[in-house]
């Protein structure tokens, strides 16, 4: 046999290897994935926004094509104060999040709703947005964001931040830059620091720093959630394939949602393919803004009252301007005040 031949059999067998090893791979995440618990809720009933293509293309950016409008996923994140996201009483929304991921961007966009604002709650009036868990779980809690900002989202995932301890300590913890009266609130000395100034927290140090309500106000406390959350992602990246899926059993029994995996499959790809991209452009938001919103007693009760309209526009540009540079690189649009 030819030389050449034979090379091209070796070329052919290493890639149907390759293949195999790929296969296999996606085989055993796909196992995974199948225990993640799904709960779905129903998609007709969520006030959802049909119009909202010509609502971006009109206000926001009107290049955007409707192609590029689909290639945004967006998802809310809910982080249960209940300490067990299938326990029949629901509890409130500790933390409100929209998730947005932009394939086209390559970007990920973390925005918080603190969880005081004043918003129209369908069939229970004027409340605070963290009331809706309580009422009606993730299918009012959609259906409310959806009502009060215009949007469309349809997909959620609730977790138990109390259970994301294990989770870090799994991956051998998380780094954070703390303020110093962050590291004394957590008891945490300076001589931790290391080359950059951050400090790694284990789990239990990560959550109490990340339920923080003694140093800034809640809007502080949320952009600490974020914080922690960003950290846990790029520490999960920074991970070997086999360690991920060694780490999902940990990670998806803190996880509820009604999100069919199926349907994230060119995403997630996307991700995997360009991991560097997504990890460098991580925003951190939230809407609405003191810029246009203030607390103010109602009722003797404490509420974060907006402008809506602006609180919906601030949105709009965050989840769907396709111009790279809009929001680029920015940690905190919000300022809560400088680290000491």
């Amino acid at each position: 046999m030819k030389k050449g031949g034979i090379f091209l059999k070796v070329i052919i067998i290493i890639l149907v290897i390759i293949v195999l090893i790929i296969a296999s791979l996606f085989g055993y995440a796909w196992l995974k994935l199948s225990n993640l618990q799904r709960e779905p809720i129903d998609t007709s009933d969520l006030a959802v926004n049909d119009n909202l293509y010509d609502d971006i293309k009109t206000g926001v950016d009107e290049s955007i094509t409707e192609d590029e409008f689909n290639e945004v996923v967006n998802f809310v994140l809910l982080g249960s104060d209940s300490r067990n996201v299938n326990s029949m009483e629901a509890g409130r929304s500790d933390s409100i999040m929209i998730v947005s991921i932009n394939p086209i961007k390559k970007s990920i966009n973390l925005v918080s709703i603190p969880r005081d604002t004043y918003v129209t709650v369908p069939g229970y009036g004027k409340t605070k947005i963290n009331h809706a868990y309580a009422y009606g779980k993730e299918q009012l809690t959609l259906k409310t964001i959806n009502s009060n900002f215009n949007l469309n989202i349809t997909d959620y995932i609730t977790i138990d931040f109390s259970g994301l301890k294990n989770v870090i300590d799994k991956v051998g913890g998380i780094e954070l830059e703390l303020s110093t009266q962050e590291k004394n609130y957590i008891g945490i000395k300076d001589d931790r620091l290391n080359q950059t100034g951050k400090i790694k927290l284990n789990g239990e140090e990560a959550l109490k720093h990340s339920r923080n309500r003694t140093v800034g106000n809640d809007f502080t406390r949320a952009s600490r959630q974020r914080d922690v959350m960003e950290a846990l992602i790029n520490k999960i990246a920074s991970l070997e394939i086999n360690q991920i899926l060694d780490l999902s059993d940990d990670f998806l029994k803190e996880v509820k949602t009604n999100i069919n995996v199926t349907s994230y499959i060119g995403l997630l790809t996307s991700i995997l393919a360009n991991k560097n991209e997504y990890l460098s452009n991580i925003t951190s938001n939230q809407v609405p803004s003191n810029e246009y919103a203030s607390g103010q007693m109602i009722d003797g009760v404490y509420y974060f009252v907006s402008d809506m309209e602006k609180a919906k526009n601030d949105l709009y540009n965050i989840l769907y301007y396709m111009e790279s540079n809009y929001y680029s690189n920015i940690k905190e649009r919000v300022i809560y005040g400088k680290k000491s």
